[in-house]
């Protein structure tokens, strides 16, 4: 299947999310919703007032959590309409990073080690430190928070009580993603490798070497397919982590403009959106 331009849309770099029946989008000021199956335009909400490339969302069942710099604003996702702007940071030292769901609280990152914990019903925060180092992405599993550092190191957390519970050092700096699927922590980092951490003993289970390259992401796992994106998309076999497939398909700014649905790859360049089926 050939890729399809869905939708014109003149930006700087996107944010994309979709709940599946939605995509949420942030251009620019602005953030937009659109119905997935044939993209139109549901509501638009300018946000912002000027400018700024430090800025992130994630989507709940209820609420939208976009961040810049170091203010968190929660957005109703029916309208887009902000319920409140919470400050969880104070300057570049505490800047926000991603954000993470479990049914209850909300998960984010804050520089230099820090996780702002928020109740999503009340909205009240608590801040803890989880570790020495900065980083990228974590994801939830269970009762447990897995953090990919700047520093190299794989970090597990208590998410009930906030403590370390292991950590096992992956490369010499900056992994970018973590991801998790049936009982596996897929990996990847500055030294260009993907890896495969089992969840249970907490050991390297499988290293690709030289597959990736720049600030990469892990879009998914489609089949037996974890599906990745480094200024292109690549198929690796998830058992083995050996290469099926690569090919050219926009991915946005720092290969923050794309996402994986289902079978459905959702990509963006600095004018427009696309559709592949895989």
């Amino acid at each position: 299947m050939e890729i399809k331009k869905v939708l014109n849309l003149e930006n700087d770099g996107l944010n994309m999310a979709t709940d599946g029946q939605f995509l949420y989008i942030r251009c620019k000021r602005t953030m937009l919703k659109y119905r997935l199956d044939d993209m139109n335009l549901l509501a638009e909400n300018v946000i912002f007032k000027k400018d700024g490339k430090a800025r992130n969302f994630s989507v709940c069942e209820k609420y939208i959590f976009l961040t810049d710099f170091c203010d968190l604003y929660i957005l109703n996702k029916s309208n887009l309409q902000v319920i409140e702007v919470i400050r969880l940071g104070e300057d570049l030292s505490s800047d926000l990073g991603v954000v993470r769901f479990d049914e209850q609280k909300a998960y984010i990152n804050i520089r230099n080690g820090k996780m702002a914990v928020m109740d999503i019903e009340t909205f009240t925060v608590k801040k803890f430190s989880v570790g020495d180092s900065s980083s990228w992405d974590h994801t939830i599993v269970g009762n447990h928070i897995y953090t990919g550092t700047v520093k190299g190191e794989l970090i597990e957390t208590n998410k009930n009580t906030m403590q370390l519970v292991r950590k096992i050092d992956l490369c010499k700096k900056n992994i970018y993603n973590a991801f998790h699927h049936n009982g596996t922590l897929f990996t990847v980092s500055q030294d260009m490798t993907i890896k495969a951490v089992n969840i249970d003993t907490f050991e390297i289970a499988c290293v690709a070497k030289k597959a990736v390259k720049g600030m990469t992401r892990i879009l998914g796992v489609y089949n037996d397919s974890l599906i990745i994106a480094d200024g292109g998309i690549s198929l690796w076999d998830k058992r083995s982590l050996e290469l099926q497939n690569r090919f050219d398909f926009p991915t946005g700014h720092f290969n923050k403009g794309v996402l994986l649905y289902n079978n459905m790859l959702i990509g963006s360049d600095y004018e427009s959106i696309y559709y592949y089926m895989l």
